[in-house]
């Protein structure tokens, strides 16, 4: 293996200073880090530390087995243990031995979760994680990306909401994931985030919890204008509405080129200041969002990230509509290829499979009248069937009728009508007799309900040749009808509004009047339409939101903005100290 530098891994040419990167090879790493070369798992070298958090440490590594450049992420946290001299072990300090062990089973139950996700393209992807040395090591793909912060300056240091919005929500999607499996960041922020050359954003530096909030027994690392006001509180309760300000945060700083005031100063005045210059560039329902995901008070912010999801997805593009909305927000996991199927679409095999079938059922029908070869093979329930009374192997037979697994046949079950989860788990329990992949596209079907599988291919009850790799049945879920009835609106407040209308798939435009006779942030009605009208999946609509009665004096450049005046317009020639 040719000489690597540990600074970069990359090959020195036999050079003392590495052309590449400038690193000295006759650098001592000193304790508590680990020694330069260290081999770990007699498969990982680990070169010079390239961040180092009070829970952590983490080594630009090298993998001689896929002879790839990794990330090594040791635990290692400060002020609780010391590195062995002899064997480079982590030892506990005395009297912080279990605290230690807690904090370690900790890191390792939530790198073992990251892992789980790592194939969403906002997750970092976790390659492998062991224990050796006393502790725990997790080994992190490396990928060419730029910090988050670079990103946005290169976009002009603002992002325009069509711009961001494609950003965020597979983040908005997995921190969801993240959070109902019960793993949690809790740093959100612009310094933990990166953009991919593909240009998709991922979260790194994941942490022990107790490390995102004061109080405990590691030093803290919170972010000023992301971490929520319980994160400064040993006593605080943070949770999935933590995670909603640290990424509503990052998402206004993204739109508006500056974060929000830290939360210790927000607790006095929670007014979210913004430039009327980029409010002028926001749909309304993105500035009430991002008031409602900042709010100082709990009880008052966004609970979870669905209902985020359905705030900010309030006007969004139909082909938005189509892929965050009409889609699960869980996209099923599908079982990879063989070889010889790599290149063709699931959808694709799914199709010759049918043609295939075509062929194989006229065959094994002549064949059947000619020799009724399974005369009296199967019974499915509790009668017989009689092979000889049909030239067709699908046609009257019970509706559970099946091939025993050694046969060469297989009847193809309807899943016509039924969840996809539900046919996934079917699947599932079948032990890879089948498998189920569900299509690009969704239908519109006025017969089948929305969610569930509105056709299959092979079409269900039909007999196919099984193959040698199972049958892969490939199902389309129904969108529902192509036409929606607009739903009653008037007098509800504007979230509820937005998320009636968001649940029919339509795009939604809010215009603000003054009302005497209807409160503040409810609904007048709708601008061109009336409740009951039928519009097409996708429709536009506009719909009137009160701002409450008619001052008898008001500025538009300072006045507040709903959201129980969580956010004040200001003007772009505004001191930035204000914030």
């Amino acid at each position: 293996m040719p000489e690597l530098c540990l600074g970069c891994m990359k090959e020195t040419n036999g050079e003392d200073i590495c052309p590449n990167c400038g690193f000295d090879k006759n650098t001592q790493q000193k304790a508590p880090f680990l020694p330069l070369g260290e081999r770990l798992r007699d498969r990982y070298i680990v070169g010079k530390i390239i961040a180092n958090c009070t829970d952590s440490a983490t080594y630009i590594g090298y993998d001689d087995t896929t002879d790839t450049v990794v990330n090594v992420c040791e635990f290692l946290p400060a002020g609780l243990c010391t590195r062995s001299s002899e064997d480079n072990s982590l030892v506990p300090n005395p009297g912080s031995e279990t605290v230690y062990h807690n904090y370690l089973d900790e890191f390792r139950t939530i790198y073992t979760k990251v892992k789980k996700f790592s194939e969403l393209s906002a997750t970092t992807n976790i390659l492998d994680i062991f224990d050796e040395n006393g502790t725990v090591y997790a080994i992190e793909e490396v990928d060419d990306v730029i910090p988050f912060e670079e990103y946005i300056e290169r976009s002009g240091d603002t992002m325009e909401w069509d711009a961001a919005r494609p950003l965020f929500m597979p983040l908005l999607s997995a921190l969801s994931q993240m959070n109902q499996d019960g793993l949690y960041h809790l740093g959100v922020a612009p310094d933990n985030l990166v953009v991919t050359s593909s240009g998709k954003i991922r979260l790194i530096n994941f942490a022990i919890n107790e490390v995102r909030q004061k109080g405990h027994k590691v030093a803290d690392v919170l972010y000023s204008g992301c971490s929520a006001p319980e994160q400064y509180d040993k006593n605080g309760v943070v949770d999935e509405q933590t995670e909603i300000y640290g990424f509503t945060a990052t998402l206004f700083y993204a739109l508006s080129g500056k974060l929000p005031a830290d939360a210790v100063k927000r607790k006095e005045d929670g007014r979210l200041l913004i430039s009327t210059n980029v409010v002028k560039k926001l749909p309304p329902h993105v500035v009430s969002a991002l008031a409602n995901g900042l709010q100082v008070d709990k009880a008052q912010r966004i609970p979870d990230f669905e209902t985020m999801r359905a705030q900010l997805s309030a006007a969004p593009t139909v082909k938005a509509i189509q892929e965050e909305i009409a889609r699960p927000a869980v996209v099923p996991e599908i079982e990879e290829e063989s070889e010889e199927k790599k290149g063709i679409s699931n959808f694709a095999w799914g199709l010759i499979a049918a043609v295939i079938a075509l062929v194989v059922f006229s065959a094994v029908g002549f064949y059947w009248v000619s020799t009724n070869p399974f005369d009296g093979l199967f019974t499915p329930n509790t009668e017989q069937t009689d092979p000889t009374s049909t030239t067709d192997a699908t046609e009257n037979v019970a509706d559970d009728f099946t091939y025993p697994r050694d046969s060469e046949f297989f009847r193809v079950p309807n899943f016509v009508g039924m969840k996809l989860e539900d046919a996934q788990t079917l699947a599932e329990e079948s032990d890879g007799e089948y498998k189920i992949v569900k299509t690009v596209d969704d239908a519109f079907s006025d017969d089948v309900a929305e969610g569930f599988i509105c056709s299959q291919s092979p079409e269900g009850r039909t007999t196919i040749n099984r193959g040698q790799n199972g049958v892969t049945i490939a199902v389309t879920v129904s969108k529902g009808s192509q036409t929606r009835v607009l739903p009653e609106i008037d007098n509800m407040t504007y979230e509820q509004a937005l998320q009636a209308l968001s649940s029919e798939h339509l795009l939604t435009t809010v215009v603000m009047e003054f009302d005497d006779d209807v409160a503040e942030n409810s609904v007048i009605g709708y601008q061109d339409h009336k409740a009951g009208d039928k519009v097409d999946y996708g429709s536009e609509v506009t719909i009137v939101v009160s701002l409450g009665a008619k001052p008898e004096s008001s500025s538009s450049d300072t006045s507040s903005f709903t959201a129980s005046e969580a956010i004040s317009f200001i003007d772009d020639d505004s001191s930035s100290s204000s914030e």
